[in-house]
């Protein structure tokens, strides 16, 4: 499934390694100091692993919905005109009455950047965990999880009955509160926050950027994320980041 890794990445590793640093009140003049082993990555979405910055507005634009209708929504929120709540409620309301199989096969042409299959692969082959947080809609989230072989997801559930989308979602990852699921994840795993790696794009990520070890502003127009991220990559190949991974 995944793309082959040349011979040169191959190369790479991510492990414990040490380090020399000067250190005056040392006898020699040396100190050593161990590198965090990495064990664990977390990724935003929307943008980071898909080449579209909101699923939700994906569908709407592919359902013709979105100028006149959600755009309007997106607006009122990004105002402080109303809640992150009543934005998602009145986005899965336009959805109301629809086939949820309708919305999936909508999902399933959501184009990936050029390179996740690499990166993905390369992560996976260092015996890191992956995990995703989103505040997208389950329906892409799920879908990725299961392609790419993630070992957790969590984003937001369309909420339906008998295949029929009710009009109401459950909000479990709101836009700028992934703090919360981050200090989940981490307990899941085992993990400590110097331990783990985040991959994001947006303002929603930089929680997610303050809580771990190393970050990776991907692709981002958000000057405030990169701001706080430990390195930027300004491509559209998730490979690139590769080679800028810490310590290998």
């Amino acid at each position: 499934m995944f793309a082959s890794v040349g011979a040169s990445i191959l190369g790479r590793w991510l492990s414990l390694s040490i380090v020399m640093e000067k250190d005056a009140g040392s006898q020699d003049g040396m100190e050593m100091r161990e590198r965090p082993v990495y064990k664990l990555v977390i990724f935003d979405l929307d943008g980071t692993l898909t080449q579209e910055r909101s699923i939700w507005e994906y569908i709407h634009k592919r359902l013709g919905k979105w100028y006149g209708f959600a755009e309007d929504y997106q607006n009122q929120f990004l105002a402080g005109k109303i809640s992150y709540e009543e934005f998602c409620e009145r986005d899965a309301q336009v959805w109301k009455g629809m086939k949820i199989e309708e919305l999936i096969e909508i999902v399933k042409t959501v184009p990936f950047h050029q390179g996740v299959d690499e990166l993905i692969g390369y992560l996976k082959e260092k015996g890191l965990k992956l995990s995703m947080v989103s505040s997208g809609l389950s329906l892409l989230s799920s879908w990725v999880h299961q392609r790419y072989g993630f070992d957790y997801s969590i984003s937001n559930d369309l909420l339906h009955e008998g295949g029929i989308l009710t009009g109401k979602v459950n909000i479990q990852v709101y836009y700028d509160r992934k703090a919360v699921w981050v200090r989940r994840i981490l307990k899941r795993f085992k993990v400590k926050p110097e331990e783990t790696i985040a991959i994001g794009d947006s303002h929603g990520d930089i929680e997610m950027f303050q809580m771990v070890g190393f970050s990776i502003a991907f692709n981002s127009s958000c000057k405030e994320l990169e701001r706080v991220a430990s390195i930027c990559v300004r491509t559209k190949n998730l490979g690139d980041i590769i080679p800028r991974l810490p310590f290998i």
